[in-house]
């Protein structure tokens, strides 16, 4: 791949950038995009379902950008999808009846061909009682539990063709239903805070994540649901990120090489010559915005995979869940505050960090660890081991190291925990779901120690 198309790809995935620590902290830096966004090419009564079976791995998200997604769905891309989804339910890890349920391949995929394969794949699992599958016709079965809509031959069109978008939504709900049905998903970092009538969900963010995150455990979307509003530090969807990029750019017509030392400046010609970029990508960041985005190549292997990892995040996934339910949302710090707190770092102690970065790079070491760190912590997140994302935290001994890592905690903490606890002492009846970087639940002297020295009653769910 030559330069100037990876360097295109990487704008395109990384356009809501998430640079070092700032990923376990549930930061998003944004780098200016060199290639928009397409718009996806869904239906409206489908969206809020995509929005869940995106991030269960069991298509590809380009088949969004495909004008066929709101067409009548091939033999072969719906033998791909039930691949897939076949995959994702053996993660539940129950016997199969058969080794293998056979595929359609019919010419034309009817939506009676979708229902009666889908049922079949789930049907061909050793299920639990809870399930209720005692044999009865497949299209019952779907409609009792919710799975398709429409009553009689009718009112389900079975001998329509079943588009992509529509098999992709039937899957999508076979999954879920599967997955509550039978007690599973990914267990997160949650924890409920009471006082009086009032009610906090503390929720702990991957801001990349992966496939295996969804679904996530019932318990924790239904909280979700209950809650009055969303609480984030920073709204990355519908924030100013606009204002970020302003402080991570010069905009005096000067550029990186005019505010650093030649040798720092051929340190990171070394380090993009060694990543396949340009000798330029960086010359409009400032200093601690190089910083925190060279580890992000150590993150993913391709920018495809680096999609994934943003769509799954933890914080983007409930904001969007907040928009499609019309829920409010709001900001502990927001995204003036985070840019303020980072570009208000001395030029001269910006370069430092960032030669420490460089040599760190140069010697082969910090983007291995970034990636290993990125990968424990998703997995700790799935199991909810908190105790296992401590550790990972504590193992790497650059955590925390630094002045601008050393902004990122802290007085942050101090100030986000002084909002929540005047949520938790407001009059009347509140419930609130809150999403934090994970980092400051699991760190000593963070935000749920900081209410548990206030005499909180906090519960750890899981």
């Amino acid at each position: 791949m030559n330069k100037n198309k990876r360097w295109s790809k990487f704008f395109r995935w990384a356009g809501a950038g998430v640079f070092s620590l700032s990923i376990l902290l549930g930061q998003v830096y944004p780098v200016h995009a060199k290639t928009p966004a397409s718009v996806p090419s869904v239906s409206p009564w489908a969206v809020t379902t995509l929005n869940e079976g995106e991030k269960y791995g069991i298509f590809p998200l380009q088949w969004y950008q495909d004008e066929a997604f709101l067409q009548p769905i091939s033999a072969d891309r719906f033998a791909e999808l039930m691949k897939a989804t076949e995959k994702k339910l053996d993660a539940l890890g129950l016997q199969k009846k058969a080794a293998a349920v056979s595929v359609p391949q019919e010419k034309v995929i009817t939506r009676e061909t979708v229902m009666t394969s889908l049922y079949k794949l789930l049907a061909n699992y050793e299920l639990p009682a809870a399930f209720e599958m005692t044999g009865q016709d497949s299209l019952a079965y779907l409609q009792k539990k919710g799975l398709v809509k429409g009553t009689g031959n009718a009112g389900l069109a079975l001998q329509q063709p079943a588009t992509v978008e529509q098999a992709v939504v039937l899957a999508s709900r076979v999954v879920e239903f599967a997955y509550d049905t039978a007690g599973s998903g990914a267990a997160g970092l949650m924890w409920k805070v009471t006082n009086g009538k009032n009610t906090l969900y503390l929720l702990g963010s991957v801001h990349l994540g992966i496939t295996d995150m969804y679904p996530m455990k019932k318990s924790i979307r239904d909280a979700f649901e209950a809650s009055d509003d969303l609480w984030v530090e920073a709204d990355i969807v519908g924030g100013d990120m606009d204002y970020m990029t302003e402080k991570m750019m010069y905009s005096d017509g000067t550029t990186l090489k005019d505010h650093v030392s030649a040798e720092t400046y051929s340190k990171l010609q070394k380090v993009l010559a060694s990543l396949g970029l340009p000798e330029n990508a960086f010359d409009t960041l400032k200093p601690f915005a190089v910083t925190l985005s060279l580890p992000t190549f150590g993150y993913f292997s391709d920018p495809a995979e680096g999609e994934v990892g943003l769509i799954t995040g933890i914080d983007r996934y409930f904001l969007t869940k907040a928009l499609l339910a019309d829920k409010p949302i709001h900001e502990l710090e927001g995204i003036k505050l985070q840019a303020d707190l980072l570009s208000g770092v001395p030029a001269e102690q910006q370069e430092k960090e960032l030669n420490t970065m460089l040599d760190s790079i140069l010697s082969g070491e910090q983007l291995a660890d970034q990636g290993k760190i990125l990968q424990d912590m998703q997995r700790d997140w799935v199991e909810g081991d908190l105790e296992g994302l401590t550790n990972t935290l504590t193992t790497y001994g650059q955590f925390g190291a630094g002045e601008v890592n050393q902004r990122l905690l802290g007085e942050r903490d101090r100030n986000m925990a002084s909002k929540l606890v005047q949520l938790l002492e407001q009059e009347g009846e509140h419930t609130s779901f809150v999403v934090i970087g994970s980092a400051h639940y699991a760190m000593k002297g963070m935000v749920l120690d900081q209410l548990k020295q206030k005499g909180y009653d906090i519960q750890r769910m899981k």
